[in-house]
């Protein structure tokens, strides 16, 4: 098209400073340029020279707008052999610019430039047309497409470049005609599922091919379709908005101008419908003397589109120039309206949260995560902001949330977003205290929260896949964060609230390998809350590329004093340009009953703060809060079964009543020096109280108030009469018994007591594997009851799927004349039990017999306990649960928690809001029994008393003199995995460890986790993993015992006990015989890995 000598003003400065919000970019270090610069008028790069990029399309990547167009230099011809006017320059190459604020713009170079080989579709003599480039995140390739033509135009094919840099340099792979089709005009879109799709002019122009392109974007699929045939459309421009796809294009009229228009589908691939000319004001038929080249999405600006024309000077291509113009809506209609001042500056302002290069950027300034965990259903809801104030004075700038799936739908389709779940409210005080948010959706959470934060219910079918491809999973799922979404979707940094990013389900990693599923659930949330949410997903370093998702933000999860830089490593190395951050730096750990209080020193939690900042690392604090688990919420953990107390304390630096930690201080003050201005000031502490002791003087004797019961042949767990939580008693009638019968329940989840005739027998812990007892002599008819407390189902791991109650079968197995003799029993009678306080209350309960429990080791009835205590001014306390046994309790209608005398957790937090001045309500259900029905409030928690031993035995030691190691090898030195082969396969049930020596100084020896290889080079599962024997384990104040060498985290290990010299043997029962070829072992991941292991032996028996 002809250049139309107008001058008007654009005021470019005003468009382009308008495309982000104020303050939003930095411009680049270079000369100013001059103002104002007019549509139509010569435009400058930063240098001061010409703005040479003709039929250019735009990239936006990592914060930067990169263009690139034809470099067109030296004098313009007109062939002597056309027939038409085919004016051209000889062909330089393609140009670069970049931008952060599409106004200021840097030369970046020829980035494909002319060849000199006569044959190349890049020598001097051919055309080099249109170059798009499109960034491929699967790849990690920015791939230009061109059209490329012979000197005569008689080739008309599509041409090929590719470069790991946007500002190259770009190979050249080669030119094609796409699906055998003629290529010309064409332009590159890349759809929200990333997708790309080629659209070209072809059959003579007479017809616009849409033709898809390979998951590498360098080639065709075979599936296209042909559109607008016969309609003699070129220069396409495609956008998309609101799902709808749209096409720019313009007529055949060679230099001549003509009308632009615009088409409108649903689909990418068609059908088209044409929507006619959308532009408006003078010379809109000539399409403002320009031709369309492309259409832009302005980041930072609501529902902003920038419309980009080349208005050509066909006697002198050199000195062709540009129009740019905001496209404006009639509903779904595109508006292109002539301005003679245009700024886009009227678009409201869009915030947006997005990866740039080596940095996160909100609203186009980099921007570093100090991000703070907290869990509001963790937190008295009339503390959420007071917690989020202390994270505040900190020195974070961000709240990381878990959303609890089982905590908001206690019931298909029952969804509960008040009181405790009002997730909006806690995200809207965040807001409120100028704090952005991280929301992590699941829908599996882990957290030690009940299931992982998957609801019971699912266990309902059976033979369900959980966190898989599971049509009736994934549909659940689905509904579940579409509800998150209608409550909080409108709460993201594009909509105006604080949300800046959403995570991907969660450490997927440690389950399994299956990107499809993992995608699933990206492509919900996409859905749910809209194409402009920032998605990003966490994982360990040693897994993270095995579900990696090409299309979002990589996050790395590890604890306290981690090797930093190694745990960065892999990421920097696959992604050199991506922003680096710790989404779970573990603060501390989470407690277990009958374990030892966990506690992670300040100093390396800080030091590795310190060094994360320092490097403008991104973290989130795990925990900065962890509060308490309140009512039936506390999880587990496995192999085996390791259920979690009620407090989530954490050993954060604000403890579970919110009160600043000694860590606290140290941390707030090491903070300081990355906290611009004046630290935020801490909120006035929370006062605790006292309660002085007091009696609990009703009790309801449990075996007195069973509810009707139920019939069934066959044991069903507590799911199948549609219980989620609490206690179930089995019972039948037994046969004729002979003394030292066994009685099995297999499996008995989790805490089973045995009576018959209402005489207590003993108890069965899934803690320690227990399944049998031996049962006294009985005759027929005798009544048996197995009564079956459920604590929290396993929340980590592939074990998960975790149902309640009596699993499998109960047995007795007697011995006649030397044999085994096996009786399934069955017609039981089955009373649910559940943890409800309204199944409390209405059990009939009597006054307290004092001297119940008198005699020594008796204890008073299994049952519920009732009773007021008074309170003259209510604040926090902690309530001493000492002299009972096990079990939960409520007061003043709030869940509480769990309870259970082996410790190390003794008192419940009992927060002052839920207290009220006088009388209040305590109902306590003890499955066990107390001593005495008698607690009081503390003004200080219990978290470390182990009154019992909980502990097997060591176990017997092999005699390894009298074996053949099957390897003795050297581990290298350092972090980071090790793999020993055998050689061979080798059978055995039994895996032994001798770790002769260690490569640091003294006799330490640890271990993070160990694998086994079986004959196909895969790791066996280790559900079933008992440590059989461990020579030696440090358990004075810590857990460093030999389950840790299995227990699927990479933070905590295995160590020896000190002073204990080498060789250090830890014997590994796999739980049935295997052929294994290899063992993994991963030392401890701080720096030097501390207690590494040399010199070894591997036995297998």
């Amino acid at each position: 098209m002809r250049l139309f000598k107008r001058t008007v003003i654009l005021g470019l400065m005003a468009l382009l400073a308008g495309a982000s919000p104020a303050g939003a970019a930095k411009k680049p270090q270079a000369a100013p340029t001059q103002a104002p610069l007019a549509q139509g008028e010569m435009w400058l790069d930063t240098d001061g020279n010409r703005l040479n990029a003709h039929c250019a399309g735009m990239l936006y990547h990592n914060g930067t707008y990169y263009l690139y167009g034809e470099y067109k230099v030296g004098k313009t011809v007109l062939p002597d052999w056309a027939t038409w006017e085919c004016y051209r320059t000889d062909v330089t190459g393609i140009s670069c610019y970049s931008s952060k604020d599409l106004r200021n713009w840097k030369f970046e170079g020829v980035v494909l430039p002319a060849e000199e080989d006569p044959s190349s579709d890049l020598h001097k003599s051919k055309v080099l047309e249109r170059p798009k480039v499109v960034y491929n995140p699967k790849t990690g390739k920015f791939v230009m497409w061109a059209h490329v033509e012979s000197a005569d135009y008689g080739k008309a094919a599509a041409g090929v470049a590719v470069a790991d840099s946007p500002v190259g340099p770009f190979k050249y792979l080669g030119s094609f005609r796409p699906n055998n089709a003629m290529s010309r005009d064409q332009t590159v879109f890349v759809d929200d599922d990333g997708k790309a799709y080629q659209f070209a002019s072809s059959e003579n122009n007479q017809t616009m091919y849409i033709n898809e392109l390979t998951d590498d974007y360098l080639r065709p699929t075979g599936r296209f379709t042909r559109n607008f045939i016969g309609d003699a459309r070129e220069a396409p421009a495609v956008f998309k908005r609101n799902g709808k796809y749209y096409v720019l294009t313009s007529g055949c009229t060679g230099w001549d101008p003509n009308h632009a228009q615009v088409a409108v589908a649903d689909s990418i691939m068609g059908p088209w419908t044409v929507l006619g000319d959308p532009c408006t004001g003078p010379d809109a038929d000539k399409t403002f003397y320009a031709q369309s080249t492309y259409v832009q999405p302005i980041a930072g600006k609501e529902d902003c589109y920038l419309a980009m024309f080349d208005r050509w000077n066909k006697k002198d291509l050199e000195d062709s120039r540009y129009v740019w113009l905001p496209v404006k809506w009639e509903g779904d209609r595109p508006v292109i309206p002539w301005e003679e001042t245009v700024s886009v500056a009227q678009y409201p302002d869009k915030g947006r949260f997005e990866a740039g290069d080596g940095t996160f950027l909100l609203n186009g300034e980099p921007f570093v995560v100090k991000a703070a965990e907290l869990h509001y259903p963790r937190i008295p809801k009339e503390y959420w902001d007071h917690r989020i104030k202390m994270a505040k004075a900190l020195g974070m700038n961000t709240i990381c949330l878990y959303t609890f799936w089982n905590a908001h739908e206690p019931k298909p389709d029952q969804f509960d977003f008040e009181g405790q779940n009002d997730l909006r409210q806690f995200i809207k005080l965040c807001q409120a205290n100028d704090m952005k948010v991280i929301l992590r959706p699941g829908p599996y959470v882990c957290a030690e929260w009940e299931m992982g934060g998957l609801p019971w219910w699912l266990l309902q079918k059976k033979d369900i896949r959980l966190r898989e491809n599971d049509p009736y999973f994934l549909e659940r799922v689905d509904k579940f964060q579409k509800a998150v979404a209608d409550q909080v979707g409108d709460l993201t940094i594009a909509n105006g609230g604080p949300i800046i990013m959403v995570q991907v389900e969660n450490e997927y990693g440690s389950y399994g390998i299956d990107k499809p599923y993992v995608a699933n659930i990206r492509d919900m949330l996409r859905k749910n809350f809209g194409q402009d949410v920032t998605l990003f997903q966490c994982d360990w370093s040693s897994n993270f590329l095995n579900n990696g998702l090409d299309d979002l933000i990589w996050t790395m999860n590890f604890g306290t004093g981690a090797n930093i830089d190694q745990q960065f490593a892999k990421l920097k190395e696959v992604r050199p340009d991506s922003p680096l951050m710790c989404s779970e730096f573990w603060s501390g750990w989470f407690d277990k009953w009958g374990a030892n209080h966990e506690t992670r020193p300040a100093k390396d939690m800080i030091a590795g703060i310190d060094e994360m900042l320092s490097k403008d690392i991104s973290f989130s604090l795990y925990m900065t809060h962890g509060g308490t688990s309140f009512g039936h919420w506390a999880g587990a953990n496995s192999p085996g079964f390791a259920p979690d107390v009620t407090s989530y304390d954490y050993d954060a630096p604000i403890n579970e009543q919110g009160a600043a930690t000694p860590k606290y201080h140290a941390l707030r003050e090491a903070m300081a020096k990355y906290t611009p201005g004046k630290q935020a000031p801490m909120p006035k502490a929370i006062p605790t109280i006292s309660i002085p002791a007091f009696e609990l003087t009703q009790c309801a004797p449990l075996f007195s108030n069973l509810p009707e019961g139920k019939k069934d042949t066959d044991i069903k767990t507590m799911e199948e009469y549609d219980q989620g939580y609490g206690s179930i008693l089995y019972r039948t009638t037994l046969p004729a018994v002979p003394e030292g019968s066994v009685l099995t329940v297999s499996d008995a989840h989790d805490y089973a007591q045995v009576f018959v005739d209402g005489n207590y027998i003993g108890k069965l812990d899934r803690r320690m594997g227990e399944k049998e007892l031996m049962l006294p002599a009985c005759s027929k008819g005798a009544v048996l009851d197995i009564l079956v407390e459920a604590m929290g189902r396993i929340n980590f791991g592939r074990a998960i799927k975790d149902f309640k109650g009596i699993t499998d079968k109960v047995t007795i197995t007697e011995q006649r004349d030397g044999r085994d003799y096996v009786c399934d029993l069955k017609d039981w009678t089955v009373f649910p039990l559940p943890d409800e306080l309204a199944f409390y209350e209405n059990m009939i309960a009597n006054g307290v017999n004092p001297a119940v429990a008198k005699a020594p080791g008796e204890r008073m009835p299994v049952g519920v306990y009732k009773g007021t205590f008074k309170v003259s001014k209510p604040g926090d306390t902690f309530l001493n649960m000492e002299q009972f046994g096990k079990g939960l309790v409520y007061v003043n209608g709030h869940a509480l928690g769990r309870f259970w005398e082996i410790g190390p957790q003794q008192t419940l937090y009992l927060p002052g809001p839920w207290l009220k001045k006088g009388d209040n309500e305590i109902v306590v259900f003890d499955v066990v029994g107390p001593k005495e029905a008698k607690a009081e409030g503390l003004k200080t928690p219990i978290w470390d008393k182990l009154p019992y031993k909980n502990r097997k035995s060591n176990g017997t030691a092999p005699k390894l003199d009298e074996m053949t190691p099957v390897l003795t090898a050297e581990f290298e030195k350092g972090n980071g995995w090790k793999q020993a082969d055998f050689g061979k396969a080798v059978k055995g049930r039994y895996l032994i460890l001798e770790a002769v020596d260690g490569w640091n100084s003294g006799d330490e020896a640890s271990i993070a986790e160990l694998y086994v290889l079986d004959n196909k080079g895969e790791r066996l599962p280790r559900e079933g993993w008992i440590a059989d024997y461990v020579s030696s384990e440090n358990t004075e104040g810590v857990n460093r015992t030999g389950d840790k060498i299995f227990d699927l985290q990479e933070s905590t290990y295995w160590q020896s006990k000190p002073g204990v010299k080498f060789p250090h043997v830890v014997v590994i029962d796999l739980g049935r015989p295997v052929s294994a070829t290899a063992i993994q072992y991963l030392p401890r991941m701080e720096t030097g890995a501390p207690g590494s292991i040399r010199k070894f032996k591997v036995y297998m028996k």
